[in-house]
């Protein structure tokens, strides 16, 4: 137990600096995904228009931008004379060569920066927005500021200078070739993995399985018993409707699926389609009826009529408003359900810093307005907006390493599965937003499906687990924990103690994976953590345990894939998930 008293902040803290120690990959860039729930109010348009709002109100408003500007200049003259107080945090990678702190000019140009910065700050605040106008001024001149940071360019880098004087300029050869590569392939950002290392069925989604449904919005893998015995209860997979479901079965040893398939569970996972143009009328209820397909193929090939089912992130409230109308129906067609960092009660979405100041009503009212085609978000765009989430980690630290200092970036799995984005389709995104402004799933009788109105998902008929991480900044874990308490107390509530794509690839065996357990949801996020159990490993462990309690007897393994009416179609993983539209 956390004894009374204890710091939770501290805890998150220790966490959040633990993980930048673990490598010079920053673990930051994976965790910047899976945010569809906030971008959905996040766009380029809506950053357009923000800067056109600054730009009037700084010819209305003449006197803010000289007050901040008479303060800057104070302050530059202190920099000038050497008696500015600007110091980088500790933390703040791009600042760690010591010609930043030993030579005056660098030194100066540093505090010149920082001082300017923080200006452009302080003048969004100063001109007279409302609170989530302001927030999103401030949004918009972090990207321009973090832009023109004085590391992004050759001669204002001192290590990337001396690299290129080190080299006999080789670096900025091998920088500029990989600017090339990176432009000849239309990537909107500098690439952040060396994308030659992978590939996915050779050394990614590997787990062994067969394809045994074909839809046209998804394809449905059964994966191969490795256990003579199985547990009666399969489980049903449904990935993030824009991420690659692929997270969950990286390179063997570190795939969520290999070891639930080596715990004896019979595992089926949808693999949802990257949606093109000619898809764009795919809405919410599309996708539920898709996931309501899912099942009903899952029930006639293992002849089980209530699978367990996992459900991830922005999937999550189509899945539970799926079994709320099951429920209104009287069928029971879930045995348990599992929500991977799932915000069910989307104002809660309001608080996360930053994107939060972009989910307000009043942008509705001008998305109204736009043409259908113009809601379709691309692959690319998602990857230009989840990395304008830490644009520093994401943008430019990639920018330095790639173009300037002339390195290759590093061979990573998750990396990899970061920048094999999918698009969302413009009636889902459409069909999101107002999900998000009604937050039906908070209400009562508030959320229909096909004409009914489901069940309160606080008196569904089986038990549900809800997977929160603890530094995750895209869906920050107390959001999580409401729909934890939203789901009442048949719900258990686990806190992984990292990050949100470190939580999902936590396999046994890391003596520093830790997690957080209390059987009670009804006090406070603070509360909550000050009095939960604290345990050494993975939640796969726990999870797998908690799984097997409510899947039945073993019975022997099937031998082989699918059914009569649904023969394999092919090896896992499929062909859907190698479908690229830009």
């Amino acid at each position: 137990m956390i004894e009374a008293g204890y710091p939770w902040e501290d805890m998150v803290k220790s966490v959040e600096e633990f993980r930048n120690r673990q490598s010079d990959i920053p673990d930051q860039v994976a965790d910047s995904v899976a945010g569809q729930n906030i971008l959905v109010d996040l766009r380029i348009s809506e950053l357009l228009d923000t800067a056109a709002k600054l730009f009037d109100r700084a010819f209305r408003n003449p006197a803010a931008m000289a007050e901040e500007s008479a303060q800057l200049a104070q302050e530059l003259q202190r920099v000038a004379a050497g008696k500015s107080t600007w110091a980088p945090s500790r933390n703040d990678k791009r600042f760690h060569d010591p010609a930043w702190t030993e030579n005056t000019f660098y030194k100066s140009l540093l505090q010149g920066y920082m001082a300017w910065s923080q200006s452009l700050q302080n003048f969004a605040e100063k001109v007279g927005f409302e609170a989530k106008e302001a927030g999103r001024a401030k949004f918009l001149l972090s990207q321009i500021s973090e832009a023109l940071a004085p590391t992004n360019f050759l001669l204002s880098n001192p290590a990337a200078i001396k690299a290129a004087i080190d080299s006999g300029g080789k670096t900025l050869l091998d920088g500029y070739q990989s600017f090339l590569e990176d432009a000849v392939e239309g990537r909107p950002i500098p690439s952040q993995v060396d994308f030659g290392s992978f590939k996915v069925g050779d050394n990614l989604a590997v787990t062994p399985g067969d394809v045994v449904m074909r839809h046209e919005m998804f394809e449905l893998i059964q994966y191969a018993p490795q256990t003579e015995q199985v547990w009666h209860r399969p489980i049903l997979f449904v990935p993030s409707i824009i991420n690659k479901y692929y997270a969950f079965d990286l390179a063997p040893g570190r795939s969520l699926f290999e070891f639930l398939v080596k715990s004896g569970f019979t595992l089926f996972s949808m693999v949802f389609r990257n949606p093109r143009p000619e898809h764009d009328h795919w809405g919410m209820e599309a996708y539920i009826e898709a996931i309501d397909a899912a099942f009903r193929a899952v029930q006639e090939i293992s002849g089980v009529e209530d699978p367990h089912t996992i459900a991830v992130c922005g999937a999550a409230p189509i899945v539970v408003s799926l079994a709320g109308y099951y429920a209104a129906r009287g069928q029971r067609n879930i045995g348990s359900m599992t929500l991977f960092v799932a915000p069910l009660d989307t104002f809660g979405m309001t608080e996360t810093p930053g994107l939060g100041a972009f989910v307000d009503p009043k942008l509705n009212d001008i998305v109204k307005r736009w043409p259908t085609s113009k809601d379709r978000v691309s692959a690319d765009e998602f990857t230009l907006l989840f990395a304008m989430l830490r644009p520093n980690d994401l943008i430019w630290n990639y920018w330095v390493n790639n173009y300037l200092m002339g390195k290759q970036p590093a061979a990573f799995d998750v990396l990899y599965w970061n920048a094999d984005g999918t698009g969302m389709t413009a009636q889902f995104n459409r069909d999101f937003r107002k999900f998000v402004e009604e937050n039906p799933l908070a209400r009562s009788g508030a959320m229909t499906v096909k004409g009914t109105a489901i069940t309160n998902i606080s008196k569904l008929d089986f038990d549900s687990y809800v997977i929160g991480a603890a530094t995750d900044h895209i869906c920050p874990w107390p959001t999580v924990y409401r729909s934890a308490q939203m789901l009442g107390e048949r719900c258990q509530f686990i806190l992984g103690g990292s990050g949100h794509i470190q939580t999902i690839v936590c396999p046994p065996g890391n003596p520093k994976s830790v997690y957080y357990t209390n059987s009670d949801n009804s006090s406070s996020p603070e509360q909550w953590l000050r009095t939960a159990n604290r345990s050494e490993g993975t939640w796969w462990d726990h999870f797998s345990a908690w799984c097997g309690k409510r899947s039945g007897p073993m019975v022997p393994a099937p031998s082989s894939p699918g059914s009569a009416r649904r023969p394999s179609l092919g090896k896992a993983p499929g062909t859907y998930v190698f479908e690229k539209v830009r």
